[in-house]
């Protein structure tokens, strides 16, 4: 899927005020699409990710069994809360999340823990 596909679905497929249930408990809600990002709030926190980095991630994995961890050492900028300059781990569930909503991916598994971090295979 090309970008210009990838956004479309994204925006078409998870709406505004979609609640997405996150593995490890609690939703991430989309509060909207602007100046190419998706913003959610997860939690107390609102956060922003751009569309275009996460469908760059999808094309790198695309094919594999993709892990957290394997996105954070891809791009700790955009994925990992303990990089400088800072990302957010929160980044990886939501990418897996619309993967799985677009049928891209499996479901998520895994346990987001030291040793079994959460996990999808992307489609080809």
């Amino acid at each position: 899927m090309d970008l210009n596909e990838f956004k479309t679905q994204v925006q078409k497929r998870i709406p505004v005020g979609l609640s997405l249930d996150n593995p490890g408990g609690g939703t991430s809600k989309i509060t909207g699409y602007s100046n190419g990002k998706i913003s959610y709030v997860r939690g107390a926190s609102k956060m922003y990710v751009a569309l275009n980095d996460l469908h760059a991630a999808y094309s790198k994995f695309k094919g594999q069994k993709t892990a957290s961890n394997d996105l954070k050492s891809y791009a700790p900028h955009i994925f990992d809360s303990n990089a400088r300059p800072a990302g957010h781990s929160c980044n990886c569930t939501l990418l897996f999340l619309i993967l799985g909503r677009l049928n891209l991916a499996s479901n998520i598994k895994g346990k987001g823990v030291r040793g079994n971090p959460f996990y999808v295979h992307i489609y080809d």
